[in-house]
């Protein structure tokens, strides 16, 4: 069985290698297996990413995602679609 400390530093290292993920800007919290997550990100990809790597870690019972793109990042994408 994997610990609560092994599961989020596994999640620290996923989150670590995904280029677009500040690890500052995200709360990590493992209790029991489950895992919650809180912060604000620059996308909505960047939130699907962080999502997917909480998924893949060993031992996760639950995941809670309170993670949300900044307003500001999403009025800059919508200007350059135009």
């Amino acid at each position: 069985m994997t610990s609560d400390s092994e599961m989020k530093a596994d999640l620290i290292g996923r989150l670590d290698a995904i280029p677009s993920v500040d690890v500052t800007e995200v709360e990590i919290v493992v209790d029991h297996g489950m895992v919650t997550l809180n912060g604000r990100v620059d996308t909505h990809q960047t939130r699907f990413q962080i999502e997917r790597a909480a998924r893949r870690i060993a031992g996760v019972r639950g995941l809670q995602i309170n993670i949300a793109p900044r307003t500001g990042a999403v009025k800059r994408i919508a200007k350059l679609t135009y």
